[in-house]
């Protein structure tokens, strides 16, 4: 019961671990609902990193689908915050105008 040397074993491909890290990341930002926008800039970023990693090592990593589908992700959670939230009017007074007193007649 020799084992031939001669036949290199392929290591088994396992997902990327900065796509796994990028996909967890935007999930994380999806909780926040997008209202922390370094979380998502961090996702997006953690995902291009899993995407040149798979293209270096083809052969041993797999989670190109996480990669994109983290960076869709994050898209949309900033396109949705700034649809959603209100714009800051830099002309608008500091604190809300008192409502003025009905007097008695």
């Amino acid at each position: 019961m020799e084992r031939d040397i001669s036949a290199p074993e392929s290591p088994r491909r396992r997902y990327a671990p900065w796509a796994m890290t990028a996909i967890v990341t935007a999930l994380v930002a999806l909780l926040f609902q997008g209202s922390l926008p370094p979380l998502n800039i961090a996702a997006a970023i953690f995902a291009l990193m899993g995407l040149r990693q798979i293209r270096r090592h083809p052969d041993r990593y797999i989670g190109r689908a996480f990669c994109w589908l983290a960076i869709a992700l994050v898209l949309i959670l900033a396109i949705l915050t700034a649809m959603l939230q209100p714009p800051v009017l830099d002309d608008a007074p500091a604190t809300a105008p008192e409502p003025r007193a009905i007097e008695a007649e």
